[in-house]
């Protein structure tokens, strides 16, 4: 009976004993280090950029066909403003990938056309990058000083805000919107929507309207 009562008496004495070790060490469950910190962002900036590029390809694969959107034989006069909104449901439903890349497109323009801008972004991204990925979002040691990330982070947004605003930033985006909007809506109404038999169905290069016959 008592060798009994000293091996229950041993067996919480070491049952205690791992509850205390738990304690004593919260932290062996959920790594914190700089590395296991850095591999996640890292993983989050390429898992970004994947599904970018999966929405790019996504929208590229609905494409229409270029010479469909801008096949010149579909130009017409609207007859009438319930003509006009017809056109624009219709052909912004259809086209809407192709707008989208019209859209992107004069992005690009403005950015290439534009070397103070084109300057600014590439800071931008550069800084974030080294400082998300390269650093993996530790602390730097400046002029013998630590500093923390998010102090990094502050300066970085502050020069980025210098930059864009000196190099018109807010007057290029409604500049893209403009342009963008006036192309769309211009393109949306003039071209005659497919399948519409209002003037005439295409056949190749043989069109062949409709005949009232009295």
């Amino acid at each position: 009976w008592i060798q009994s009562k000293h091996r229950v008496a041993l067996f919480k004495a070491r049952a205690m004993t791992d509850k205390a070790k738990l304690f004593d060490e919260p932290f062996t469950l959920i790594s914190t280090s700089g590395s296991d910190n850095g591999t996640l962002q890292s993983s989050g900036f390429l898992g970004k950029i994947q599904v970018g590029r999966d929405w790019i390809q996504s929208k590229h694969a609905v494409v229409r066909p270029w010479s469909e959107f801008l096949n010149i034989k579909k130009v017409s006069k609207p007859n009438n403003v319930a003509d006009v909104l017809r056109r624009m449901v219709s052909n912004v439903q259809r086209f809407q990938s192709n707008y989208l890349f019209v859209f992107l497109g004069l992005v690009i323009y403005c950015i290439v056309t534009n070397p103070t801008l084109l300057f600014a972004l590439g800071f931008c991204l550069a800084s974030w990058w080294f400082l998300s990925v390269r650093n993996k979002g530790e602390s730097i040691r400046i002029l013998g000083r630590e500093t923390a990330a998010r102090e990094l982070y502050a300066v970085v947004a502050v020069i980025a805000i210098v930059l864009l605003y000196f190099a018109g930033a807010g007057g290029t985006v409604f500049w893209i919107i403009g342009a963008s909007v006036v192309l769309i809506l211009a393109h949306a109404i003039i071209m005659t929507p497919s399948g519409d038999n209002q003037m005439g169905i295409e056949l190749g290069d043989v069109t062949l309207e409709e005949v009232t016959i009295t």
